[in-house]
């Protein structure tokens, strides 16, 4: 199943439990994969699960490395206390990477 298959590579990327990963949990904010951690989460659908990442606009969602957090992100991160308002980045929630997995294409999904 899609959604077993995803669970595990975020629990090995994460250290997590596939239990304890819940679907509307985020990729960035919530279980803290952002940068090369998020690209090899990618690569790891993409392999295992044949999603096309061709269109799927990674600095959306992720930092790439490295991930330096200015002034500007601290202050959006006391502020908001949202990682995804500091970073100024669109949520990627479980449940959507496994919906892109089921299709193979993020087209639609995010």
């Amino acid at each position: 199943m899609v959604q077993d298959k995803v669970l595990k590579i975020l629990a090995r990327e994460t250290s997590l439990p596939a239990s304890e990963i819940e679907l509307e949990s985020t990729l960035l904010g919530d279980l803290k994969i952002d940068g090369d951690d998020a690209w090899a989460v990618l690569e790891k659908c993409s392999e295992q699960l044949n999603l096309d990442l061709s269109d799927f606009n990674f600095n959306d969602y992720f930092r790439s490395e490295p991930c330096l957090k200015g002034f500007l992100y601290i202050y959006r991160k006391l502020k908001y206390r949202d990682e995804h308002v500091a970073s100024q980045k669109s949520k990627l929630t479980v449940a959507g990477l496994i919906k892109a997995c089921e299709r193979g294409s993020f087209e639609k999904i995010v």
